[in-house]
This record gives C-alpha cells, structure tokens and sequence, in this order.
C-alpha cells in the first residue's frame, strides 16, 4: 500500500493542481482501508487511538466508515474522512501524527487507497452543513461522458429542487472529484439515522409526478434519459456503509 509519507506528497503535489482554480472550495478527503487478515481488531483499536490524539477538533476531525455492502464489504472495507477542510489545510504540518500513523496503523493495512480530493457542490446538498454524523451512508458514484455535461447536471438540479419539496427531510451531499482519479467522476452521499427512511420522511407526494408538475409534462422520463445517456456505463456504483463512532471523531 502506499504509505503515509507518499499520501503526503500526493496531497501537496495536488494541492498545486487545484488551488488555483478552487481556493475558496470546501474539500473533503478520503481514503480506503483494507485490514490484513485476522487484523481487523487491532486495525480498529489502532484508527480509535489515532483519532482520541490526533482528530479532536472540528478542524482535524475524520470519521470512519465501514462498507455493508458489495464485494468490498467482505473483504472488510473502511472508509477514512476528513470533511470541511479548506486550502490552508493542506499547508499544514504534523509529523508527530505521520509518525503515530506509519508505527500503528499502516502496519495493519494490506490495502490502502487515496487520497482523493473532493469538492463539496453547496448549492446541490440539502441538510448537509450539519457536522454530525448519522449512523448510515449511502454513496453513488457517477462518471460523466468526456464533452457536454450540461443534461448530467441539469437532471441533478432539479432533482434537487425536487427533492427539496418531496423529501425536505433528506441529508445528502454532492461531491466532484478534484484529484485522485478522473475528474469527470461525481459522488453523491446520503446519511440517515432510520434505515427504513434513508432518504427521510415523504410528505406523500411522488417524485416523479412532481418533477412533471414542476418542469413540464414527460420533462423526469425526457431528462432521466438524457441523464443516463451523460455517463459511462460501467460507472455506476452504489454502496451501503454504517459509521463507526468508537473510529471517530466525538
């Protein structure tokens, strides 16, 4: 796996990528953990220390994720965050937490993937500037067809409108991918406490019907359509996480 000296550099080498273009940007960080064999404890015990010394703050603060679903989710699949950070971030500095990392956590790690650098779409997410977390995530990943992705985002606005009336309940986030991999790669995040309510309560009414009622007769099935065709066909993936408060920060 690539060690944390090496995600390091990738962050800075990024950094330099994006700054220019996003430096008012909120950025959220990722990584992918898979523990070696028979390590899972002592992988865990590890990330929880780790996070009581080094992830206190709102402004250090990472959470962890652990996959419910898809073939990832058997071979034991974690996800690290660190949300909300702005460009001074990755200006800063702690070799004490990089040393903690590298003699009691990687370790345990047989695969570890990352960083990827996300960009928060603010005008896209509903009930998303609250910083607790929820005990469930839902993710979706979408790769968008190189040229004109104005039928992508239109579909994924008004939804949003949408759901904002149907769903105004609904925690959920939009992210573009801004280092890492391909940057036409978009996720979107949905966090729910009730498992039988992922995305909150429905005041009744039919998404679909009301996307009608909003943007004209046949508009959803006309844009759904256009949506799809948007994006490449092997880019749709959808997983199931639940969070792991004793991994993160309180």
């Amino acid at each position: 796996m690539k060690n944390f000296l090496l995600i390091i550099i990738l962050i800075f080498s990024s950094y330099f990528g994006f700054s220019q273009s996003s430096p008012d940007a909120e950025y959220w960080i990722t990584f992918e953990y898979t523990p070696k064999k028979g390590m899972v404890s002592k992988f865990e015990q590890a990330i929880a220390e780790k996070t009581k010394l080094y992830n206190k703050t709102q402004e250090t603060s990472a959470y962890t994720t652990k996959l419910t679903s898809g073939a990832d989710a058997e071979n034991g699949r974690y996800e690290r965050i660190m949300p909300r950070r702005s460009i001074d971030w990755f200006l800063m500095d702690n070799p004490a937490q990089d040393k903690f990392w590298m003699d009691n956590v990687d370790k345990y790690v047989q695969n570890g993937e990352g960083p990827y650098i996300w960009v928060r779409v603010k005008e896209l997410s509903l009930n998303f500037e609250k910083s607790e977390p929820q005990r469930y995530m839902r993710s979706l990943t979408r790769v968008m067809k190189n040229g004109n992705q104005d039928h992508f985002w239109r579909y994924l606005k008004r939804y949003n409108q949408v759901l904002t009336k149907v769903r105004p309940e609904i925690r959920q986030g939009v992210f573009y991918l801004d280092s890492g991999g391909n940057s036409n790669t978009v996720r979107i995040i949905t966090t729910y406490n009730d498992i039988k309510l992922p995305e909150g309560a429905s005041k009744g009414e039919s998404v679909q019907e009301t996307y009608d009622e909003m943007f004209g007769d046949g508009s959803w099935k006309n844009d759904f359509q256009l949506y799809n065709e948007s994006l490449l066909e092997w880019s749709r993936g959808n997983y199931n996480a639940v969070f792991m408060p004793g991994l993160s920060t309180q």
